[in-house]
């Protein structure tokens, strides 16, 4: 991977982490940290449910859950066309 794209990945993760911030880290918050974090990423990899998890102090597993249940919830990328 070249450093243009790592850079561009840390710059999402920092914001994801600065959503997480913004919500106090409150795992009541959840659905609207993952909300923001398909807005960021495009949708929600397994490592940003690991990064939301680990924010927030719950098992990986809740994460999933809910991504899993919500239907506007995606975990694959959508194409660009």
């Amino acid at each position: 991977m070249d450093k243009m794209k790592i850079h561009l990945i840390q710059i999402k993760i920092n914001e994801l982490l600065a959503v997480c911030d913004e919500h106090n880290n409150d795992p009541g918050e959840l659905i609207n940290i993952l909300h923001a974090a398909q807005g960021i990423f495009g949708y929600l990899p397994r490592e940003v449910q690991e990064i939301i998890a680990s924010r927030l102090h719950i098992p990986v597993s809740r994460v999933y859950g809910v991504v899993t249940f919500y239907s506007f919830f995606t975990m694959t990328p959508k194409g660009k066309y």
